[in-house]
């Protein structure tokens, strides 16, 4: 195997638990360039668990690789130069303002590339505002121009749709689509808008069981009764010539 074939994020094997309770068990994973993966599951499920465990941020490392390197050896410098990790909701201690928020997470500060940064995540006119005046929605977006600041081959986002409206949503799926030499693993609640930008699924089902594989083999009616304990159909949009998923 080639440098240039080695995953950017390879799990084997890997138990997540919280105290006693097993959230994942056995996961076998193995991350691409070019691969959007969905995390999907309810509220408590363990995708923020798994993200975090991914970034190495728990001290679970066992069973997982960044670049072909056991993750357990990877310091702090090292891992920020493989991953970059978003949180599903930022918690601002200090009023910084937001390009200098996005400079620091620059390996070399660049006032012009993030502005640009800003501009594709549609928060450019915030530049000079502190993080602690803005809405919830507007954090999001300018945490996403942190974690893009970074540079790095391998995004982990936490619910980086959150606090969006429908218009931001779409805006911020096709700027995650478009970036398809790097790969990502994020968790979202939106089945439809998983289902629009994803290429992979991880759907947590319970007792630690699992199915992960191309988006239109776990996004199934099936698969999403035993994630979401209730009833799930395709409906035909009238005169869209798609279908959009509905629960009931």
């Amino acid at each position: 195997m080639t440098r240039g074939d080695v995953p950017l994020l390879d799990a084997e094997g890997i138990d997540v638990r919280v105290g006693a309770r097993v959230l994942l068990s056995g996961l076998h994973l193995r991350v691409d360039r070019g691969q959007r993966w969905a995390l999907l599951g309810r509220n408590g499920a363990g995708k923020s668990t798994l993200l975090r465990t991914f970034a190495g941020l728990d001290g679970a490392s066992h069973g997982l690789r960044l670049r072909g390197d056991p993750l357990a050896r990877l310091g702090p410098r090292e891992l920020a130069r493989r991953r970059a990790y978003m949180h599903a909701q930022s918690r601002d201690r200090f009023g910084l303002g937001v390009l200098h928020a996005v400079m620091l997470a620059q390996p070399e500060p660049d006032a012009g590339a993030a502005r640009a940064l800003l501009e594709e995540c549609d928060c450019a006119w915030l530049e000079g505002r502190s993080v602690l005046q803005i809405s919830a929605g507007e954090r999001q977006r300018v945490a996403l121009a942190q974690v893009l600041a970074q540079g790095v081959d391998l995004l982990l986002l936490d619910e980086p749709a959150s606090f969006q409206d429908p218009g931001h949503q779409g805006m911020l799926s096709r700027l995650l689509e478009a970036r398809s030499c790097q790969a990502m693993v994020f968790a979202a609640h939106d089945v439809n808008w998983i289902a629009g930008l994803a290429t992979h699924v991880l759907a947590f089902e319970p007792g630690g069981a699992y199915s992960a594989g191309p988006a239109a083999s776990v996004l199934r009616a099936d698969v999403l009764a035993r994630v979401y304990g209730c009833r799930w159909e395709q409906v035909l949009r009238p005169g869209a010539g798609s279908a959009v998923w509905v629960s009931g």
